[in-house]
Order: C-alpha cells, then structure tokens, then sequence
C-alpha cells in the first residue's frame, strides 16, 4: 500500500468526535450514525478534499442505519478509517468504478456485519459485568455517607472505558478487517469474560446478602400464651430466606420480561408500603 493518507492524529481526533458524541445524537432512522459521519468527517475530508463528490458519497456512506455499542465499536471506527484510506489509495491510483463500488461496499457491509456483535460483547462486558461491580465496591462507602462513593465510580469508569476505546480504535486502524479476529481468536475476551462472570457472582451474592433487607412482623399466641413470631422460625429453617426469595423474584423478573428497573422499583416501593400498613413486614 502507497504512504498513508491520514495521521495517527487524524484518527484519534475523529474517533474522539465520535465518541463523545455517540449517544447524543441518536433517532429511530438513523439511530448513532450521525455521530459516526461527523466523527469520520475529519478523516475523509483529508482522502477526499480534492474530490468533492467523492467526499459527500462518502459521507453519505457513513450516514446510514449504525448502532453499536461506543466503546467497542470504536474497533469499528478504526477499521473504516483504514479501509476508506486504502480506498482513497486506490481512488488516486486509478482504479476502475467497479473496484470502487465493491470498496465501498466492503466499508458499508462490514460496519453492518460488525455492530451487532460488538454492540452485544460491549453491552454484556462493560454495562451487564464491569459497571455493575464497579458501582458495588462503592456501595459499603456511599451507605457510610461518603461522599467520594459518588463521584470515584464516575471517574475511574469513565477514564477506563476510555483508555480502552482509545486501544481499540488504534487497533482497529492498524490492523484494518483483521482487527476483531485477531481480539476474538487470542482466547482474551473469553478469559474475561468468565473471570467477570464468576467475581460478579461472589459479588452480588455478598452484597444480596448484606443490602437487602426484608423480615416479618407476623405473630401469633400459642397454647401456652407465649408470642410466637413467624421471623424467628423461618431463621431456625433458612436465615434470611426473604431477602434471597426477593432477590431470585427480580431476578427471574429481569429474565423473563427484560431489564426493566423502574417498573421492578416502584413494585418494590409500592410492596413495601403494602405489607407494612398490613403488619405482614
């Protein structure tokens, strides 16, 4: 391939418009491709500056339909900018129009191919695992009143995710189409994934048992005359058998009807307010 196009300065700078912009704007047509076309916008405007028409096709290129995840498809990002600079390259070598259109194709195809995917390893990985148990390892500080629990979770997450969508972007660049291969084959994905999986366990299953509270108030009068309370014998059956029954109900929840958490939370409001003007908790 001829000398490069485009700078390592330029990527970076697009991709950072991207980035920043990926959720902001975001319609049913078109969903994150704006903010893809505007972050791309840089680097096409120094392959196709002295083409104007050229220029606009590619823009129009990077304007249809694309959702993924904004962290990791920032592979993505990358591997556009390379192939649109290889076919630039081609563009200024004379290729013919059908060599072009099937460049333009691959650009198109690929994006398509790749964003579904990557969108569901970057919503599984960063937002199902890693946020989550960020967020929990703060929990004991925030409920002692600290205020840095609100504010520490924000920074680290926010500086990690975007050290590691810089990493992904360069090597999406640098390595074009062979980029999410080489991550998928390496076997490091699959290693984080389980070792996320199993730390999220240890750690929902500790802070289930220590945040989530639920007793009952039932009472009765024996033969003898004696209070006998219904919490003290659940405690000699299963300690902490009602927490876990209302951990595993929104679990199951969750599973069947989807991630819907404010529905699940005012249930829970309105449950709590329920059984305790009933006397049940």
């Amino acid at each position: 391939m001829a000398d490069k196009l485009v700078s390592k300065k330029d990527i970076i700078k697009g991709w950072a418009k991207y980035y920043l912009c990926a959720e902001v704007s975001s319609g049913f047509e078109r969903l994150t491709a704006p903010a893809f076309s505007f972050g791309m916008d840089p680097v096409l405007n120094k392959l196709y500056h002295d083409n104007p028409e050229e220029y606009k096709e590619a823009l129009k290129r990077h304007l249809m339909f694309y959702n993924s995840e904004a962290t990791w498809g920032s592979m993505i990002f990358g591997i556009s900018c390379a192939l649109e600079e290889e076919r630039a390259t081609r563009l200024k070598e004379g290729a013919s129009k059908e060599e072009l259109d099937a460049s333009s194709e691959l650009i198109t195809n690929l994006k398509v191919g790749l964003m579904g995917p990557l969108a569901g390893i970057g919503d599984s990985v960063n937002h199902g695992m890693l946020r989550p148990l960020l967020l929990s390892m703060f929990i004991p500080l925030a409920s002692a009143g600290a205020w840095i629990a609100g504010v520490a979770p924000l920074l680290i997450w926010g500086v990690c995710i975007s050290l590691f969508a810089y990493f992904l972007v360069s090597k999406g660049y640098s390595l074009g189409r062979k980029s999410v291969v080489s991550i998928l084959q390496s076997g490091a994905l699959t290693k984080l994934i389980n070792v996320a999986s199993v730390m999220g366990l240890f750690m929902m299953g500790a802070l289930s048992s220590t945040y989530v509270k639920l007793k009952t108030v039932v009472s009765w009068t024996d033969v003898t005359g004696e209070a006998v309370y219904l919490q003290d014998k659940l405690n000699a059956i299963f300690p902490n058998v009602l927490p876990l029954l209302v951990v595993f109900g929104v679990y199951f929840y969750i599973k069947k009807a989807g991630p819907k958490y404010v529905r699940i939370l005012v249930f829970l409001i309105v449950a709590a307010l329920l059984l305790s003007f009933l006397g049940i908790v």
